[in-house]
């Protein structure tokens, strides 16, 4: 990768430079290496906003391999479709929720380089806010009194569920003096020893085999739900409930609630247990770079569609009285508008990355990389060998005086290629790097 260096140092300048810019000759993967250059020089939140959760997935994979000493932090969205009967799993709420205090707890002045990865999907989404979220953290240390009651009411609150043995994160059990939890944040789950109300120890354990790993002195609890369940909360609940919707008759949700419980879906009334709703812009900051993958808007508007064709579909239903009633709430309460979107954005500085090439011109810089061959007509083809045609694809780039480097998803792969295994990430591209990358560019395969 030294021949790249040419080309990366004048990331600087691009990452500082002001207003909106088109990054054309990215292909998916190179897109990566770029922004963990971007978000380093440029210090402060990166945001890259991928299409769909996928994306998003490969390009966190892409950063470990080109990045691993980025600090990169991912906001899954919810894994349930708009207007559910059903909310988002356990694992996603306490998934995005470490997320949120994450950002939450970040100083508007920390400079220190962090790149937020999301899906266009999960951007929409509106966020509890940040006060909120803030004043929602629970932390204890040895020695310290802490009462059973008050920690029992800190996982009703919360979100965390009772379970019989701790597996998942969001969940906790209590036997007698002994209380299990596992944070949203943590890699293991703690087991807080009480003598009376005094902690005597915290160690952390295996949830799988349930023995004990290490010693803790103090533990932190963050929310693992986005709809925080105290008393302010349910009050604010139950009048927003009636001023939107009326009466609220037998309603099942407006009767859980009201004493206190959790229902299933209860998070598509997440307006109502709030005096206001965020979103991810606010928690970011004016000063926040976003780069966008080049799809994202277009999954955006699709999204948006989806949300609206859903709200219609349960309105009609409601008004008609079909089933089990459900009552929605308008999309712009639950969900960031196109207008919003855009003016949050504008308000900022913007980068999108495409593989295609464009004319130069105002706006637009091309980076100079190139989407290498697939061989999916080799691959089609039973009487074609595909080892035999990298082979020569490889060697008329080395005869046009390009380096190649061959990257294989596992060793057995790179045995047959007769390469030795270089280190890779789990995105497994292989790489054909040209000598003259700072003017010529990258490909990938």
């Amino acid at each position: 990768m030294a021949e790249t260096s040419s080309f990366l140092t004048g990331l600087g300048e691009l990452a500082r430079a002001p207003g909106h810019l088109t990054l054309c000759g990215a292909p998916e993967g190179f897109d990566a290496l770029v922004s963990a250059d971007i978000a380093r020089a440029r210090g402060g939140v990166t945001l890259f906003v991928a299409r769909d959760a996928a994306r998003a997935n490969a390009f966190c994979d892409a950063l470990t391999f080109f990045a691993p000493d980025l600090a990169v932090l991912s906001l899954p969205g919810w894994d349930c479709l708009p207007y559910d009967r059903v909310g988002p799993s356990a694992a996603t709420s306490a998934a995005r929720m470490a997320a949120l205090c994450q950002l939450a707890a970040r100083s508007p002045g920390d400079r220190r380089p962090l790149l937020v990865v999301t899906a266009a999907s999960s951007l929409l989404q509106r966020t509890p806010p940040r006060s909120a979220l803030k004043a929602a953290s629970f932390s204890a240390s040895v020695g310290q009194d802490v009462a059973m009651a008050a920690i029992e009411r800190y996982f009703a609150v919360n979100g965390y569920v009772r379970a019989s043995t701790v597996s998942e994160r969001g969940e906790f059990a209590i036997r007698g003096g002994v209380i299990d939890v596992f944070a949203p944040t943590a890699d293991e789950p703690a087991r807080l020893d009480l003598f009376g109300d005094t902690l005597e120890a915290i160690r952390t354990f295996d949830p799988m085999s349930q023995r004990s790993t290490g010693h803790l002195t103090t533990i932190e609890l963050l929310p693992v739900c986005e709809t925080l369940l105290d008393a302010a909360a349910i009050s604010r609940f139950r009048s927003g409930f009636i001023q939107t919707f009326g009466a609220a008759g037998d309603d099942p949700l407006y009767a859980a609630v009201s004493e206190g419980g959790r229902k299933g879906g209860m998070e598509h009334y997440l307006p109502l247990f709030y005096e206001r709703l965020e979103t991810l812009f606010d928690f970011l900051g004016p000063e926040a770079l976003v780069l966008n993958d080049h799809l994202a808007v277009e999954a955006r508007d699709e999204r948006l569609a989806m949300i609206a064709d859903a709200y219609e579909a349960r309105k009609e239903a409601a008004l008609r009285r079909e089933g089990v009633l459900y009552r929605p709430l308008a999309p712009e309460r639950l969900y960031v508008t196109r207008e919003d979107w855009e003016f949050a954005v504008s308000m900022g500085e913007a980068r999108t990355f495409t593989p295609f090439q464009f004319e130069p011109g105002a706006g637009i810089v091309d980076l100079g990389a190139r989407q290498g061959r697939n061989f999916a007509a080799e691959r089609a083809q039973d009487s074609v060998n595909l080892f035999e045609a990298a082979a020569n694809h490889a060697r008329a780039l080395a005869a046009a005086g390009k380096r190649v480097l061959f990257a294989s998803w596992t060793e057995g792969s790179s045995e047959r290629c007769g390469a030795q295994r270089p280190p890779l990430g789990r995105s497994g591209r292989a790489l054909e790097i040209d000598s003259e990358v700072g003017r010529r560019g990258m490909r990938t395969d």
